[in-house]
């Protein structure tokens, strides 16, 4: 502020035409200056007189230097001065001279209105970037310098090569060349994309938020450029994308979502053999074309001499996909299926159909196709037939196995009907055409494949694959392979099913909610001979501990009398190996079970259409019980959590 006590000189007072008499003189200024010596303001002005020099910028620089001040001249200040003057209104007051204040250092920063916990979009001007002031003293109107409080370097702003954004050094604009986050690391600028490409290259996903970082919303047409300079060739998928639009605006949560596909290839399929004689109610592969594939859990046909089996059919070409980039992915190609002739079996001259040069049982196993023994009956087994035990070949039951009578075979066990309650031992597979219906009873074993049309309240161990074409109900499963239901109606509901390799079935459970208890037959493995060396080795670093203490070698050995260090160092360094060989043992049991967690990942439980609440999942130890419906989902492990989880097919 003015100093308010300094002198107001009668001239200031005058009137124009008083001004006219006297001597010329100049335009005179006095000045007061802030206690901290940084403004100077006008105190005293005497208009000029005569002919003397008026008031005007010049002279005020020659009154300012007069009065000693160092300071530049405010060039807004005094052009007030001078028009207030003119039109004779007071100038007193008027600063017309500062000191240049210490300039601190100032780091480099973006500058506008932007919110970095949004997006920016591509093309979006997010802000301009300041450059870094340096620090630099100040001086008062005295000329006394004024120091900087603070000297540390201002710190500079760049924008990161391939950052995603560029800066027009021409309009000083940062822009945004993709669509993702603003982030600001190393003293460098970047936009972390939210695109997202798979591992595959079969998907892109995004994270649409409720607005950009102006707070307008985001629209797919907004993505679109940042997908072509990602090069991704695939069109947005509208549906995903505007739901994840709505959703987010809704709830004001930003929402994860698929934004692209590619499209994948379709597999070849492999090469098959092609039964002449299928029972009308027989259950295998079903390939695209409606054909049935019997080479891995075919029924065994009967044959005579003279029948043709069936013939090989040529593996079919896939279709390649294409990736999001549009690159060209090409299908796996469908592998020829190659047979060998085996017992009572000849090629005719095409080489790919073969005949029955025997009667019996067609078998089909491990590439081999032959005609074995079997063991035919006319009608069921019953207290007609009694129970059937045979030390070698193989059974064709063709009616049913009634409740309480017992088959063992060493080969196949083929039933047209149904088994109902009996005791049934099988060394290859068992195939039925019809159900299984135990009602509690009996126990079903094959130590090879296993397929009916359904199963109900039954105990069931297989060696291999079990396939049921339309049911499995209430029914207590374990089984070495895979269990499948997915041929038909594919429903599996109740019961306790166990497989060490993957169960896969149309639905899981039943709208009612019975438990449906669903298992990845897992244990883990344990190296016993690692077991009992960590054990040893933890043993004895206990016993060393308890009678030296734990302290650190160095503390242990400054209070060891000196005629017993030499023993001491010798238990030290004792101790020091048996830690060490106990870390190694650690890790290998440590890596062990990582690898058997990692196998474990691979292993599944899927349902293609639905899985009902009363499902419970168990794999590796854990358990996941289904709570609501779900639709197309598919259970594994997880080895980073170590938990199940669920995910949609």
């Amino acid at each position: 502020m003015a100093d308010n006590g300094s002198p107001i000189r009668g001239s200031e007072l005058r009137t124009a035409s008083s001004q006219d008499d006297g001597p010329s003189h100049d335009a005179e200024l006095e000045f007061s200056v802030t206690e901290d010596k940084m403004a100077a303001f006008i105190a005293s002005y005497t208009p000029a007189q005569g002919d003397g020099v008026p008031l005007s910028i010049e002279l005020m620089e020659r009154e300012l230097e007069r009065a000693g001040y160092k300071g530049q001249l405010d060039p807004d200040g005094a052009k007030f001065a001078l028009q207030r003057a003119e039109e004779g209104k007071s100038i007193l007051n008027v600063a017309l001279v500062r000191g240049v204040y210490p300039q601190e250092p100032e780091d480099a920063i973006i500058i506008g209105d932007a919110d970095f916990r949004f997006p920016v979009v591509p093309g979006m001007i997010f802000g301009t970037l300041t450059a870094p002031i340096k620090a630099s003293n100040g001086t008062n109107l005295l000329g006394e310098e004024i120091p900087v409080l603070k000297t540390n370097a201002p710190e500079s702003l760049t924008v990161a090569p391939g950052g995603g954004c560029t800066h027009d050094k021409e309009i000083n604009a940062l822009i945004s060349n993709t669509y993702g986050l603003v982030q600001i690391r190393d003293n460098q600028i970047y936009v972390e994309s939210l695109l997202s490409v798979s591992e595959d290259a079969m998907q892109v996903r995004t994270t649409i938020y409720p607005q950009d970082c102006f707070g307008s919303p985001i629209s797919l047409e907004s993505l679109a450029p940042a997908m072509e300079a990602a090069e991704i060739s695939r069109p947005l998928l509208l549906v995903a994308g505007e739901t994840a639009i709505k959703t987010a605006k809704e709830t004001n949560v930003a929402q994860d979502t698929v934004i692209a596909k590619g499209t994948e290839p379709i597999a070849g399929v492999n090469g098959w053999f092609e039964y002449e004689k299928q029972e009308a109610h027989s259950i295998g592969t079903s390939l695209e074309n409606d054909r049935i594939d019997f080479k891995e859990r075919g029924i065994h046909p009967m044959v005579n001499p003279g029948d043709i089996i069936g013939k090989i059919h040529p593996p079919v070409e896939g279709k390649a996909g294409e990736d999001v980039y549009g690159k060209m992915t090409p299908p796996p190609g469908g592998q020829p299926f190659e047979i060998t002739p085996g017992a009572h079996v000849e090629p005719l001259p095409d080489g790919i159909t073969y005949k029955a040069m025997a009667t019996g049982m067609v078998n089909l196993e491990k590439g081999e196709l032959s005609v074995i023994d079997v063991l035919e009956t006319e009608a069921d087994v019953d207290y007609s037939t009694g129970n059937i035990r045979l030390e070698k070949g193989s059974v064709h039951v063709t009616g049913c196995i009634r409740e309480g009578f017992t088959v063992h075979v060493p080969g196949h066990i083929l039933v047209k009907e149904s088994i109902e309650g009996a005791n049934i031992f099988a060394g290859g597979d068992i195939d039925v055409n019809g159900g299984i219906i135990m009602g509690g009873k009996g126990h079903l074993k094959a130590d090879g494949n296993i397929v009916a049309q359904f199963a109900a309240n039954s105990r069931i161990d297989c060696g291999d694959e079990l396939t049921i074409a339309h049911e499995v109900s209430n029914c207590m499963i374990r089984c070495k392979g895979a269990v499948t239901a997915t041929a038909g109606k594919g429903v599996i509901q109740g019961g306790v099913i166990a497989s060490a390799t993957g169960i896969e079935a149309n639905e899981l459970g039943s709208d009612l909610g019975v438990e449906t208890v669903l298992t990845i037959i897992s244990r883990q493995p344990v190296n016993k001979e690692l077991v009992q060396e960590r054990d040893e080795l933890r043993s004895r670093l206990m016993k060393i501990n308890d009678s030296i203490g734990q302290d650190s070698d160095e503390n242990t050995l400054a209070k060891t009398p000196a005629d017993k260090q030499a023993q001491m160092e010798k238990i030290l360094l004792l101790r020091a190996q048996i830690k060490y060989n106990l870390k190694t043992v650690r890790n290998k049991l440590s890596h062990s079970l990582l690898d058997y967690y990692q196998t474990l990942e691979r292993l599944s439980i899927r349902a293609k259409r639905k899985v009902h609440p009363g499902v419970i999942i168990k794999i590796g130890g854990k358990t996941l019980k289904v709570t609501e419906p779900m639709n197309r989902m598919k259970f594994h492990f997880d080895s980073g959590s170590r938990t199940i989880v669920a995910v949609n097919l």
